[in-house]
């Protein structure tokens, strides 16, 4: 079969990518659909067949690179290349979830062949059901329509292995059943919640529910929007059952000023949530992924965020005044909030904005008490990242070679399960007072923010960013969403399924800090002395033992607006066009339409 080198992958070549190759369990795993019926026989099968799937995990994301949170520099992939038109069948990648798929459908196939406690063997047919059910989450994600397999394919099965894609609501309806088998068979005991649970498939439910509800009712190509409403009322559902537990609740509550006398608030408890190397004991963890736990394969290095000057991107403009005063109003309600500079954007704000952007002041501190603080690189735009930055070098991890600092990360949250259900339920325009006590109210209070007020906190700028959208509820939540889970790897999730793409093209997502005029120096480590200084050359320079940038030298990344004076632009950062309803999808390589003729190209490729 011409297909074969694709999608018929031995059965150890694809464990052996998913978790490293544990020799143990190499051992007895099968290598052929032929011996695998004689390896599923017992319910501890399941469990060492299940353990060697864990690489498939969701593992947590640190950035939100690809979205309009932070600026792109020229030439970083993979999104400058969509936005810059130069992605095509020709040059993809990606259409390679399949080998992970046929290990799972392996075991789903032999079910019948296991005895033992039906409970138990139910338990770890859930889990496998849950991968599956992921792996067509992130297919249907990139490309709508995909065949739908639930057996191993062989080579011998040509019509199975030459199918066109089924459409995209027979593939949803089927992961749907079995993320609820999965809901409804795994077992609730969390462990440390890092081993997938009930709680983790539920969540995961509620997540992509409401995915599935608002990309229907958002993109009207493709005809479902009729339908949109029963996933929106399973996330809400999913949400509440989680909600309802007792299990979960936000944790480190509180806000306190950071730096004195400069009115920069800050949260210690909801940094703690990005920031440590144990989040078993934290009740708002329904899964996390341990730095050096083996299944995860997936690490972060928070120090690319903060210290390295090689960091591709800031945080946005855009972000930045997503993030209200501390009184709840909107940061455009501030006079003269447009040209505030780097060191008065973070007065009086909600105190996630500094937790989650680095502010003047901010430093790192050693075991011993040395504090060492961060000086911000203009050339990304200025405003670094700090989520997930531990800020104290005990509560971290080192790379073998030193280099590299690490914690671990949520990959659900009840934070972010609040906030599916108050979407989804202003989405059915049933967001109340109750419901909104119950989601956006707890993670307001957990850092001292005002009760949610929509009609107070929409402005222009916000009614801006979602043409299409007119209910204030909607868009204000869509502003809460952005500020809680900014930097945890949703925004571009959250963007194409609001059919919002053309928030790239915005230019406060463009833009980072402020420069009032050249030369211009800046305090940026709060202790009264200049740290950094912008200049047009050399000889305009105006204060020593300052870190220069002189806009004409050649190395330099990025430029002003006005020339001598604006927001930081990095240079080549001007045309980006992003095509609806194209680009919400990705083209199927030219070499998968080769291979196999009956493939169609998503819309628009």
């Amino acid at each position: 079969m011409k297909r074969i080198n694709v999608y018929i992958i031995s059965m150890a070549v694809a464990i052996c990518g998913l978790i490293a190759c544990d020799d143990a369990f190499m051992e007895r795993v099968p290598k052929t659909s032929i011996t695998a019926a004689g390896f599923f026989k017992s319910v501890a099968d399941l469990e060492l067949y299940v353990n060697g799937l864990y690489g498939l995990l969701p593992s947590g994301s640190f950035e939100d690179y690809g979205s309009d949170n932070v600026t792109i520099r020229l030439n970083t992939e993979p999104y400058s290349s969509l936005l810059y038109g130069r992605r095509s069948p020709d040059n993809i990648g990606e259409w390679d979830l399949w080998g992970s798929l046929r290990s799972v459908n392996l075991m789903l196939t032999h079910m019948d062949d296991v005895t033992g406690d039906e409970a138990e063997i139910k338990h770890y047919e859930g889990i496998a059901r849950y991968y599956r059910a992921h792996i067509y989450n992130l297919l249907v994600q990139k490309y709508s329509d995909v065949p739908w397999y639930d057996q191993v394919i062989e080579t011998s099965d040509e019509e199975m292995l030459y199918k066109t894609q089924d459409p995209r609501a027979t593939v949803v309806e089927n992961l749907m059943a079995d993320y609820e088998f999965a809901v409804a068979n795994i077992k609730p005991d969390m462990g440390n919640r890092t081993r997938i649970h009930k709680y983790a498939a539920l969540a995961e439910l509620s997540r992509f529910a409401l995915y599935e509800g608002t990309y229907r009712k958002y993109h009207s190509e493709l005809n479902l929007a009729s339908t949109a409403n029963q996933f929106l009322q399973r996330a809400v559902s999913a949400s509440e059952e989680i909600m309802n537990s007792g299990q979960f609740e936000l944790t480190g509550k509180g806000a306190s000023e950071l730096v004195e006398g400069t009115g920069i608030l800050g949260s210690e408890g909801f940094r703690a949530l990005f920031s440590s190397l144990k989040l078993g004991d934290n009740r708002e963890m329904i899964l996390w992924a341990e730095y050096g736990f083996t299944p995860y394969t997936r690490r972060h290095r928070a120090d690319d965020l903060m210290v390295m000057t090689t960091n591709l991107y800031s945080m946005s403009r855009s972000l930045l005044e997503s993030f209200l005063t501390k009184d709840g109003k909107p940061f455009s309600s501030v006079a003269g909030y447009a040209t505030k500079t780097y060191a008065e954007v973070f007065a009086d704000r909600d105190p996630r904005l500094a937790e989650t952007v680095a502010y003047p002041g901010i430093y790192e501190e050693s075991p011993t008490g040395l504090q060492t603080y961060h000086v911000t690189v203009p050339g990304r735009g200025g405003y670094d990242q700090c989520k997930f930055f531990s800020r104290n070098q005990a509560s971290e991890a080192k790379s073998t070679d030193n280099t590299g600092q690490f914690t671990s990360l949520p990959v659900y949250r009840y934070g972010e399960i609040l906030l599916n259900y108050a979407e989804a339920k202003a989405e059915l325009g049933q967001l109340d007072a109750a419901a909104i006590g119950r989601s956006i109210n707890q993670l307001r209070g957990r850092v001292n923010m005002p009760d949610f007020n929509a009609a107070a906190e929409v402005d222009d700028a916000l009614k801006a960013l979602y043409p299409g959208v007119s209910d204030v509820n909607i868009l204000a939540i869509r502003r809460e969403r952005r500020v809680e889970l900014a930097g945890e790897g949703l925004r571009q999730f959250d963007i194409y399924r609001w059919g919002a793409g053309k928030l790239y093209e915005a230019v406060t997502s463009k833009q980072g800090i402020y420069v009032p005029q050249l030369p211009y120096v800046y305090d940026v480590t709060g202790d009264g002395t200049p740290d950094i200084g912008i200049a047009t050359n050399a000889s305009t320079h105006t204060a020593d033992e300052v870190i220069w940038y002189d806009l004409d030298d050649s190395d330099i990344t990025f430029y002003l607006e006005n020339g001598t004076s604006g927001y930081i632009r990095n240079i080549g950062d001007n045309d980006r066009k992003f095509e609806e309803p194209k680009y919400y999808y990705l083209p199927i390589p030219k070499a998968q339409i080769v291979l196999n003729p009956n493939l169609k190209q998503p819309y628009g490729w």
